[in-house]
């Protein structure tokens, strides 16, 4: 059941495998935050179609949690 979901997100796909699926909590015990950076707003430049996500989390000293995604995608066609 829901191996269409586990396809959808890359589970099964052998580059990525279930590893590839982290949560956030386990990813920031050792750093928990960092500063926001200019090479943080650039993106892969592709040869192929692609699609990037990029995902900011922010804390407000009044303890307000914040959270923005910028998805970018492009797509190539090839016609010959």
């Amino acid at each position: 059941m829901f191996n269409w979901a586990k396809n959808a997100v890359g589970i099964t796909e052998p580059t990525y495998g279930p590893s590839a699926i982290q949560s956030v909590a386990e990813q920031t015990k050792e750093t928990p935050w960092t500063e926001f950076r200019k090479e943080d707003h650039r993106w892969e430049v592709m040869d192929s179609t692609n699609v990037e996500t990029k995902t900011f989390y922010m804390t407000s000293d009044s303890g307000h949690l914040g959270m923005a995604q910028i998805i970018y995608s492009n797509v190539m066609c090839v016609f010959g």
